[in-house]
């Protein structure tokens, strides 16, 4: 049975996190606007946290790190402008022979099968989103977001015949261009300073993609602990290349679930006018949320992730936090060799 606990989000950089008797002590030092110190302590229970996601300087004690490296939670740390850059973990007591045979598959013609599969499952869900969003469109917008999912649709087949994984990447690239064409289409509420544009990153030019590429750090975060929680090795991908210190199997997993969990979350926070420009800030030219919206959306996050979805493969409800453990779990005996191929999850609105 997959039992998924809960993230640990530190906001405040200044924090010092301590872990005592099975339980995380966060203590946040507070200064009000006449200049008086104060601090605010939180206790949580240890055994209720997957991972410890902290943004900026926190502070961490050695007996937290300790802890947290016996237990296998991973502490991960992330800039305030919401760029990973790594994590503490403890010792890999993962299958030893299941990622020998990771390894193996990266070296032989059979990545490409999984790289298709995944590609396969993202153009999928990408043409799904664009559908689900036409439904509520207007006229114009609806014929777009349309001719847009059929030009998807008559790419597919490309995709299944690929004969190298460069080729998949190419096709990526083409319908990820279309889909993203449209983004502006699936936003209703215009002029209010969270139009898409166009696809940005590293920086992101505008609010809208710099809360996309937030949230894709986040989710990326949860197919880490996924993979990682059933023996694989995250940093050894099949459709992104091998890069020293990027978790490339978690870029790969990822591709499937970035339109249904983090698109589409991001398109109704933005229609529901539950995040405006009012919840950024541009610190050294670099746009970022505010800490109070930040605190907002990763609240509004954890309950979406919550929320039961259907799992066509299983034919059955769950929780969306808990579709990326079964994604890498399939993953896992794909490369054991229990099952032909890697089924990817695919979305059909719920």
């Amino acid at each position: 049975m997959i039992q998924v606990k809960k993230v640990l989000y530190i906001l405040n950089p200044n924090t010092y996190i301590h872990c005592e008797n099975d339980v995380f002590e966060v203590i946040t030092k507070m200064i009000d606007s006449d200049g008086v110190e104060s601090k605010k302590i939180v206790n949580v229970p240890a055994l209720t946290i997957e991972q410890i996601v902290i943004f900026g300087p926190a502070t961490v004690s050695d007996f937290l790190v300790g802890y947290c490296s016996k237990h296998k939670i991973p502490i991960s740390y992330v800039s305030q402008y919401g760029v990973y850059y790594g994590r503490m973990c403890g010792k890999n007591v993962g299958n030893v022979l299941l990622r020998r045979k990771q390894y193996q598959i990266y070296d032989s013609s059979e990545k490409l099968a999984v790289a298709k599969n995944i590609v396969l499952g993202k153009a999928i869900n990408q043409k799904n989103l664009l559908e689900y969003m036409a439904k509520s469109i207007e006229e114009k917008k609806y014929q777009k977001l349309s001719q847009a999912s059929q030009t998807i649709s008559g790419m597919l087949g490309d995709i299944a015949a690929a004969k190298t994984v460069d080729e998949i990447r190419g096709l990526e690239g083409s319908i990820a261009s279309n889909y993203f064409d449209q983004f502006d289409n699936m936003i209703k509420q215009k002029s209010t300073g969270m139009e898409f544009e166009k696809r940005s990153k590293k920086p992101p030019e505008n609010n809208c993609n710099a809360l996309l590429s937030f949230l894709y750090t986040m989710l990326t975060l949860n197919c880490t602990a996924a993979l990682e929680s059933f023996g694989l090795d995250s940093a050894v991908g099949y459709l992104h290349e091998l890069h020293p210190g990027r978790d490339s199997l978690s870029c790969d997993l990822i591709e499937e679930f970035r339109a249904p969990f983090v698109d589409r979350f991001v398109l109704t926070l933005i229609n529901r006018k539950q995040v405006t420009q009012k919840d950024f800030e541009s610190v050294s030219g670099n746009i970022q949320l505010k800490e109070m919206a930040k605190r907002k959306i990763l609240t509004e996050w954890e309950n979406s992730k919550n929320e039961k979805v259907p799992f066509p493969l299983y034919k059955k409800d769950v929780q969306r936090k808990l579709i990326p453990y079964l994604q890498a779990q399939l993953l896992a005996q794909y490369i054991r060799g229990d099952i032909p191929e890697y089924p990817p999850y695919i979305w059909e609105g719920d």
